[in-house]
């Protein structure tokens, strides 16, 4: 009997002491960035101001791993990542329509990889920069785990990832603004650690105010209080910034609906008057991000709007549109924004 009691309790042991040294050693690891880190600005520009009507560009590439053939094992499908031959074809896709954006002054990207198993270990803001001379760049991480245990029957692995600006004029300053992360202990050790990026002009216009750029990327899978954390840590930074007179442009992956729109895809809508009445929402009347239950099936899967931008009260947006490449490279389709600047 006493026998019997020894082997019972090293089955039930074993497995809870190896969990729980999984647990410790990926707390010990935990990426735990500070509240803001100064962001490196790599590249090398000729411009030293902007056009007075600037072009921006946001784009979720969707880490060269979401083009139109696939679905998701998060989203009810299946895939965990696509073949080497598709990453390749959809990176490669994404390297191709950046380097056509000569006319474009910023370009705002989420879901670039640098050293993800989910996108083949491939450095895509390396290749990212080099796909585009004579932009200055910056890169935060926003998803920094050695491995990420689920789905049981083929992990997703190691993830490396984050935000990547680039701009045709270098700033002054870039910076990363931690949010509030996915979760919580212990899955938040498995989950993104959300970020917005700043980069900002200091002195640029005549009156002696700011331009501020900001590329943002919100939480996609919560009930709705994660990202309403994040909001509230996003509007108090646009609050104080548009209280000195800054001018700022937020664009990015907001994962809600802009004001106004009804698809069924996205259950939360961003506040008309966020952060304060007299800002300006801008997105193109059309959708921007399709489901990913299944592969993409035009007039079948779902979409939603969910990439644009917000102005602060003292910028004027001149034209909104999507790019539409049928969701070819990513789940995602570029925005463009020109706005008057207005010195």
């Amino acid at each position: 009997m006493k026998l019997f009691m020894r082997i019972l309790l090293g089955i039930v042991l074993v497995p809870v002491l190896a969990f729980a040294l999984f647990l410790l050693v990926f707390s010990l690891l935990d990426y735990r960035p500070d509240a803001r880190e100064d962001v490196p600005i790599k590249g090398l520009t000729a411009a030293s101001v902007f056009p007075d009507t600037l072009t921006v560009l946001t784009w979720n590439i969707g880490y060269g791993g979401l083009g139109a053939e696939q679905d998701f094992f998060f989203d009810g499908g299946y895939n965990v990542r696509p073949t080497a031959h598709l990453s390749d074809y959809y990176l490669n896709g994404i390297l191709g329509f950046l380097a056509e954006q000569r006319n474009v002054d910023v370009l705002m990207l989420q879901e670039v990889d640098k050293d993800s198993r989910r996108s083949y270990h491939v450095d895509q803001e390396t290749e990212i920069s080099k796909a585009m001379p004579g932009y200055a760049y910056g890169f935060a991480y926003n998803y920094k785990t050695l491995f990420v245990p689920e789905p049981i029957r083929e992990p997703y692995g190691k993830c490396m990832a984050g935000l990547m600006t680039l701009g045709r004029v270098k700033p002054g300053q870039s910076t990363r603004h931690a949010l509030a992360a996915d979760a919580t202990w212990p899955v938040g050790l498995f989950m993104l650690d959300r970020c917005f990026l700043t980069w900002r002009y200091p002195d640029y216009f005549k009156d002696g105010s700011d331009l501020i750029l900001i590329n943002v990327h919100l939480s996609a899978y919560d009930d709705g209080s994660v990202k309403q954390r994040q909001m509230d840590s996003l509007a108090a930074f646009l609050r104080m910034e548009s209280r000195l007179g800054n001018r700022i442009i937020v664009g990015g992956d907001w994962n809600q609906q802009a004001p106004g729109y009804r698809w069924s895809l996205a259950a939360s809508q961003v506040k008309n008057d966020f952060p304060d009445p007299g800002w300006t929402w801008v997105a193109p009347d059309t959708t921007t991000n399709r489901a990913l239950a299944t592969g993409y099936e035009p007039d079948k899967t779902l979409e939603v709007c969910i990439d644009y931008f917000l102005l602060s009260p003292n910028l004027k947006a001149v034209e909104v549109k999507r790019i539409n490449q049928y969701f070819s490279f990513s789940d995602h389709e570029p925005v463009q924004l020109k706005v008057a600047l207005m010195n």
